[in-house]
């Protein structure tokens, strides 16, 4: 009579099985006391952001920062975000709402994927650990597993879908450097070719790029960063800009625009600029300190 009664109180139920019980109504309490706390957190450091400061002083950071294609402030709005709407799912799961928890799983599953291949980035691929990643990365995987007991098949689409995600937001490009250049500058009769590895934002990289503008014989190709992660990152080169020289197959590679610079005047039968005033010494844009002009 019990069971007659629980069936015609709540007739619409999950096909694989799912209940509203007391006890899983209390799971989803906790799992939005979890993305509440989350959401402050990736808030935070979205409003700090916008400052010029982080939550995340760790070398570490910048560092892992740089692989994705996302800036972190991008990445952190949209982290809030996404515990936002899984608070609000929550809410909706507690009150029973079936909807709710339909969307509440799929949306759970969804991050574990993209934090699964996020943080199996910095440990297998980078073999560099980001604190924030790691602490947004826990405060999913905990409500997530929380969550994904409600639906297996919702869960496994989800998974699936945001490990192809954040995959297709860490891309670690293998393409050869020659076919990933954006631009290639030609002149006169170079006697080698060269790639120059670059970032927009390298200020030591537009002053290599200004003196190559003037030079009379080079065939030079330019490669941004993040099309050279791979290559970098193998041979543990943490800054830029990168110019590899290449004269009958054999490989030179030089870094900061000092070296660069005396390398390319060394090939000038008459130097055209002086490079007694250089902005740094070393005159590399390193990945862990900010690089001021």
């Amino acid at each position: 009579m019990v069971r007659n009664l629980v069936l015609r109180r709540y007739p619409m139920e999950l096909r694989d099985g799912l209940s509203y019980r007391k006890r899983k109504k209390n799971v989803f309490l906790l799992v939005g006391g979890i993305s509440l706390f989350g959401f402050i957190y990736c808030a935070l450091e979205v409003i700090l952001s916008s400052f010029g400061k982080t939550l995340c002083h760790s070398d570490t950071c910048q560092i892992v920062e740089s692989f994705s294609l996302l800036p972190r402030p991008l990445l952190s709005a949209v982290a809030a975000l996404y515990f936002l709407v899984q608070g609000i799912f929550a809410l909706g799961a507690w009150k029973r709402n079936q909807l709710a928890l339909k969307f509440l799983v799929l949306l759970a599953a969804l991050g574990l994927g993209v934090e699964t291949v996020l943080v199996g980035r910095q440990f297998i691929d980078y073999h560099q650990h980001c604190p924030f990643c790691l602490k947004v990365a826990g405060f999913t995987l905990l409500s997530a597993s929380l969550i994904l007991f409600s639906s297996k098949r919702l869960a496994v689409f989800g998974v699936v879908g945001g490990a192809v995600l954040a995959l297709l937001l860490t891309p670690i490009s293998l393409t050869p450097l020659s076919n990933a250049a954006v631009k290639r500058i030609y002149r006169g009769n170079p006697q080698e070719k060269m790639i120059l590895i670059y970032a927009d934002q390298c200020p030591h990289c537009h002053e290599v790029l200004s003196f190559c503008e003037t030079l009379n014989d080079i065939d030079l190709l330019l490669c941004p960063k993040q099309k050279a992660l791979a290559l970098l990152r193998t041979l543990d080169i943490k800054g830029v800009p990168v110019l590899i020289v290449d004269k009958n197959g054999e490989k030179e590679i030089l870094v900061g625009s000092k070296l660069i610079l005396t390398r390319l005047k060394a090939t000038q039968k008459e130097p055209l600029l002086p490079l007694d005033e250089l902005l740094t010494p070393e005159g590399v844009c390193s990945e862990v300190q900010k690089c001021e002009p």
